[in-house]
């Protein structure tokens, strides 16, 4: 399925409704940082602006780890002030971990990182925007609305 500026929008396996918040992965960000006039930026741009992006910690953590100044930690620290914070609960990582069992048994190997936030997107009905391909991967095993390019 197609949406604007193409990007790929796929539910695996829930309604297409288009949820209010978009959970936005560190793979986005940093792009978003390096690439001002990327489609992913503009696109990224675009849910900010409509209040749609959301983070959760880990997102928080691994940007803060790549910041390179002060200078660049307090701009991460003003726009994570600016958008939606998606706490991430003991059910939330209950959850990954099982999904993640499950995968293991049959073969497949994912970032624990990755897994809680795919497990977070589902479980808190929010599409996931991310550049890592493992992403698709993922939504055999936990039911995700991914946009990537």
């Amino acid at each position: 399925m197609q949406t604007r500026a193409n990007f790929n929008l796929t539910t695996h396996g829930r309604k297409l409704a288009m949820p209010d918040k978009v959970l936005i992965d560190t793979s986005v960000w940093i792009e978003f940082f390096r690439k001002k006039d990327s489609r992913v930026s503009v696109r990224l741009r675009e849910y900010l602006q409509l209040n749609k992006a959301c983070y959760t910690g880990l997102v928080a953590v691994e940007l803060y780890q790549g910041a390179k100044t002060e200078k660049e930690i307090k701009i991460l620290d003003q726009l994570f002030e600016s958008i939606a914070y998606v706490p991430i609960t003991r059910d939330h990582y209950h959850h990954a971990g099982l999904i993640s069992q499950k995968a293991a048994r049959e073969g497949k190997k994912f970032s624990s990182v990755d897994m809680v936030l795919a497990t977070v997107a589902q479980n808190e009905h929010l599409s996931l925007f991310s550049l890592d391909s493992h992403f698709r991967e993922m939504a055999q095993y936990c039911r995700i609305s991914l946009i990537q390019p």
